[in-house]
């Protein structure tokens, strides 16, 4: 039996066959269709995590819509990109997300419609030029019309979150999502983003959705949005804003908000190290937050400049402290590998993180994303027929250093790293002293 909708939207990611993984719905996605669905629009989102292709596409062809709105991460590239070739001509066929905002001519010709930056406004407005398809009028979006790329005026970013309905979760596969969880992680996890962009302008860090602006829901928002969540049977909350401790009054008064409708979820989040001490953790802690994830990056002052990081070593492990004192788990993002890294640089970046009491410790090879200054600092020295299948930890550009070099360290700090966490500090001294000398000579 068929039926008619206005709008389906597809997230092509899949679930991993082996092991385990942080797989979340996508919120951009939710939101879509929560302004949709305000709007009068029929709406469905296809989540293809735990669907076979043919699936999802019995489903397209089943719903006949007028539009196909495919979000994507630069993860996600060659199933957004097998699934256009399929769907191509049933209907307008629209890319936004992450990877096709920061490079979008990877899309246009795939793509009858490309959007750039957040989508809501963008949306809606598409589908009111749906009968007379003058699209150049709609900003935030990049076409080819008779062969001529088409680059409409940029889209002003949202300053009033809270004009936005919360997400729509109910059609997603929230069952099999919380079983997943908890047969993987124990806690069922589900993502919530309670502000947008982020001020500062580390090289690395791809912004091509919410940019710079910095703006935050208000702590009724972010509350009703909780007991949503918890009334799906989700356990524990992702804040995925960017940076969910920037502004330190704001998130004070909303762990406190949190703390008070005492929501039966426990959350977690990403941090800088600066902006927040120990009296705000305190806080945090005492309102369900279990972990915070820290972008410390280097432990050497030169490299965390060339990445325009603006932290130093010292407050990154005063912070950390902070943070574990307050009972809270603290992890950290590493990179290694970056621009201006040399041996003894990656030495102690190894000898910092792996000595801080972090719970998880997270390292990478130095990824050049599209559409950020690190993309473009290498451009020149990159590995082009490498990135397009890079989905693993792969050095994607010409240096001094090896892939095989970055590798051993990585091993080597998570193994330093893994020896203090289980107490055996005399033996991860031994190992670190045993170690140093044989990367030093590792080309």
């Amino acid at each position: 039996m068929t039926e008619h909708v206005d709008v389906v939207l597809v997230y092509p990611q899949r679930a991993p066959r082996r092991g385990r993984h942080w797989i979340m719905p996508s919120l951009g996605l939710m939101y879509l269709s929560a302004v949709l669905r305000e709007a009068g629009y029929s709406v469905r989102h296809i989540d293809h995590t735990f669907l076979e292709r043919h699936e999802v596409l019995d489903q397209i062809d089943r719903l006949k819509p007028s539009v196909i709105g495919v979000y994507c991460m630069i993860t996600m590239q060659d199933e957004a990109f097998s699934l256009a070739e399929q769907v191509r001509g049933k209907a307008l066929t629209i890319a936004g997300g992450p990877y096709p905002s920061g490079d979008p001519d990877e899309f246009v010709d795939r793509f009858d419609l490309v959007a750039i930056g957040e989508g809501e406004e963008t949306i809606l407005e598409v589908m009111a030029h749906l009968g007379d398809r003058r699209f150049e009028e709609v900003a935030g979006l990049v076409f080819k019309r008779g062969g001529e790329l088409v680059r409409t005026a940029p889209r002003e970013r949202n300053r009033d979150l809270d004009s936005l309905p919360l997400p729509y979760r109910r059609d997603l596969p929230n069952r099999q999502y919380i079983q997943y969880w908890r047969r993987h992680w124990k806690d069922a996890t589900t993502p919530l983003m309670s502000t947008r962009g982020c001020p500062f302008s580390c090289e690395f860090c791809h912004k091509a959705v919410f940019g710079n602006l910095f703006k935050a829901r208000g702590s009724e928002s972010v509350v009703a949005e909780m007991r949503e969540i918890a009334d799906l049977g989700y356990d524990h909350v992702w804040m995925s804003d960017d940076l969910f401790t920037l502004n330190y009054k704001r998130t004070l008064e909303l762990a406190a908000d949190i703390e008070a409708a005492q929501v039966p979820l426990t959350w977690e989040c990403l941090s800088r190290v600066t902006h927040v001490d120990y009296d705000l953790f305190s806080q945090m802690r005492r309102a369900g937050c279990k972990r915070i994830f820290f972008g410390i990056e280097s432990g050497d002052e030169g490299v965390l400049k060339q990445m325009s990081k603006g932290i130093t070593p010292q407050q990154a492990e005063e912070t950390v402290e902070a943070c574990v004192r307050a009972g809270i788990k603290a992890a950290g993002f590493f990179m290694v590998g970056y621009l201006g890294e040399t041996t003894e640089s990656l030495l102690r970046t190894i000898r910092f993180s792996s000595r801080l009491p972090l719970d998880y410790v997270s390292y990478t090879i130095a990824y050049p994303l599209p559409g950020t200054k690190f993309f473009a600092k290498v451009e020149d020295i990159r590995q082009h027929g490498e990135w397009h299948k890079v989905r693993h930890n792969r050095l994607l550009f010409n240096t001094d250093f090896s892939e095989f070099k970055l590798r051993a360290a990585i091993y080597k700090g998570a193994a330093q790293h893994r020896l203090r966490k289980m107490h055996l500090k005399p033996v991860a001294v031994a190992f670190e002293l045993a170690t140093d000398p044989v990367l030093r000579v590792i080309r």
